[in-house]
């Protein structure tokens, strides 16, 4: 039986967190090089012709103002084993990227080696939405890699259990 209750902000956010998701950084470069980076755990494809994503970000972070200028973003969904870089970029720090392997991209955008699931991305808009600003980026070059996603669930992280449909 599904209970209802008053939906304050917690309450919704608590449902929410029913629904697994995948975890991603979000990564570019400002008009003097410096890489900025964020952790977003709802990425959504919005269209397939044009190729369309949105990625929220919030409105009172740190590099939303770099984000909003961006030439161009790569969404990296992470993989298992990559918790602790979804907590690095969660932090917002200066030297989120100190000690990782990057390459540069379209637009010199940094990107992440070794994930999921990379989407390089064309900025399309920023759409306000609440405390969020919504991302949407036209996805120019797409990469997948060999690795299972890093989910989360239940406000933690957890890995998917594939059955091997070969045998």
């Amino acid at each position: 039986m599904i209970r209802t209750a008053t939906v304050y902000p917690c309450s919704a956010r608590d449902a929410m967190a029913h629904w697994p998701t995948g975890m991603a950084v979000v990564t570019t470069a400002d008009r003097d090089g410096w890489w900025w980076g964020f952790t977003a755990s709802s990425v959504s494809q919005v269209s397939q012709r044009p190729p369309l994503v949105s990625v929220p970000l919030r409105r009172d972070a740190r590099c939303r103002p770099i984000f909003a200028a961006a030439d161009a973003y790569a969404v990296h969904v992470l993989r298992t084993g990559q918790e602790d870089l979804a907590d690095r970029f969660a932090q917002g720090t200066a030297d989120d990227f100190a000690d990782l392997a990057v390459d540069c991209g379209y637009e010199d955008v940094p990107l992440l080696t070794d994930v999921a699931v990379r989407l390089e991305c064309r900025p399309v808009n920023a759409v306000p939405a609440g405390d969020h600003v919504l991302l949407l980026g036209e996805v120019v070059r797409a990469r997948t890699g060999p690795h299972d996603p890093l989910v989360y669930l239940d406000q933690g992280f957890r890995t998917l259990n594939r059955r091997d449909l070969a045998a």
